[in-house]
């Protein structure tokens, strides 16, 4: 297990329920979603074909990949319904002072980490 640190990564008011929020903690991916009252946060990289999730949509605890459609538990990372692998969850916690901290891992993300964005 990777040792990690928690990192400052958004304003509380940044996630509204339901809602989600793709950031750059300390260099790793991060979708923050709120579901139910609770913070989630998993890498924003879909294990199947590295795209954001974090552009996905969020329904009943999961959230979908917008290119393939494969279902991610917030939770626990598991895939809903196929065979691709976990995401990467994160610690998350709201800091009392109206901000979100997750513990990312301290060594930098490798390219099987980073999501693979379109040129524009």
């Amino acid at each position: 297990m990777m040792a990690s640190t928690f990192h400052r990564a958004a304003g509380a008011d940044q996630v509204a329920e339901g809602g989600s929020l793709g950031v750059v903690v300390a260099g790793w991916p991060v979708l923050l979603a709120r579901v139910e009252g609770r913070l989630h946060a998993t890498i924003d990289r879909c294990t199947h074909a590295a795209s954001e999730l974090s552009t996905g949509r969020i329904r009943r605890g999961a959230v979908m990949c917008p290119l393939h459609g494969a279902r991610f538990e917030l939770a626990s990372g598991r895939c809903l319904g196929g065979s691709y692998p976990s995401l990467m969850v994160f610690e998350v916690r709201e800091d009392g002072a109206g901000g979100i901290e997750v513990a990312v891992p301290d060594e930098a993300p490798g390219p099987e980490h980073l999501p693979v964005r379109p040129r524009t």
